[in-house]
C-alpha cells in the first residue's frame, strides 16, 4: 500500500513538493521545530514535513488550515486554465491545457494536512472544554480534511482530485455562467 501512496505522490510531485513548502513555512512561522523535510521518503508521510507536536490551538490550525486553502486555490486557479479548455471546450490541442489540467490535479491531490494533524486538530478543538460556537463553525472544515486524509492514506486523494478536476468546469459554468459566456465570447 505504501508503494501505490509514494507512486500518487510522485506522479503529484508539483502538489506534494508545494504542501510541503506550505508545511514547513507554517511550521518556521509558528516556531514548531521540523524534524524531517525531505518530501519524498518511502512512507506514509510522504509529501509531508514531519514536524513536532503543536502546542496550541492556533498552531494546530495553522497548520492544518494554510497549506490546504493555499493548495486548493492553485488548484482551483490552474484548473480554470486546464480543465474548462480540455473538460468543458474540448480543446484537446493545447499543451498548456494540459499542464495547467495536470498541476490543478496535483494541488488539488495534495491539499489535505496529514492524518496526526487533523488528529491533533481534533484534539485540541473538540475536546471538552471546547467552546461549543466553535465546534459548529469549524465542523464543515474539519469533516472535509477528515474524510479526505482517511481517503489520503489509501491513496484516492489523487481519484478524487481528478473527478473534482472534471466537474469542476461544469460547476463553475453553473456558478458563474456569466463569467462563461463572456470568456466564449472572447474565444
Amino acid at each position: 500500500m505504501i508503494n501505490l501512496y509514494v507512486a500518487t505522490r510522485v506522479l503529484t510531485a508539483m502538489g506534494a513538493m508545494l504542501r510541503a513548502f506550505w508545511e514547513q513555512l507554517v511550521c518556521r512561522i509558528c516556531g514548531i521545530p521540523a524534524e524531517d523535510v525531505r518530501v519524498f521518503k518511502v512512507s506514509e508521510l510522504c509529501g509531508h514535513v514531519e514536524h513536532e507536536l503543536t502546542e496550541n490551538k492556533k498552531q494546530t490550525f495553522l497548520i492544518c488550515f494554510l497549506p490546504f486553502v493555499l493548495n486548493f486555490i492553485l488548484s482551483v486557479c490552474f484548473l480554470l486554465g486546464g480543465a474548462y479548455k480540455i473538460v468543458y471546450v474540448g480543446d484537446l490541442k493545447t499543451l498548456t491545457g494540459y499542464l495547467f489540467f495536470w498541476l490543478g490535479i496535483s494541488f488539488a491531490a495534495n491539499c489535505v494536512p496529514s492524518f496526526e494533524d487533523v488528529l491533533s486538530f481534533k484534539d485540541f478543538f473538540y475536546s471538552k472544554d471546547s467552546n461549543i460556537v466553535l465546534k459548529v463553525i469549524l465542523a464543515p472544515f474539519f469533516a472535509i480534511i477528515y474524510g479526505f486524509s482517511i481517503l489520503e492514506r489509501y491513496s484516492l486523494t489523487f481519484v478524487a482530485a481528478i473527478l473534482f478536476a472534471i466537474a469542476f468546469p461544469y460547476i463553475f459554468s453553473y456558478l458563474f455562467p456569466a463569467i462563461v459566456t463572456i470568456s466564449q465570447m472572447v474565444s
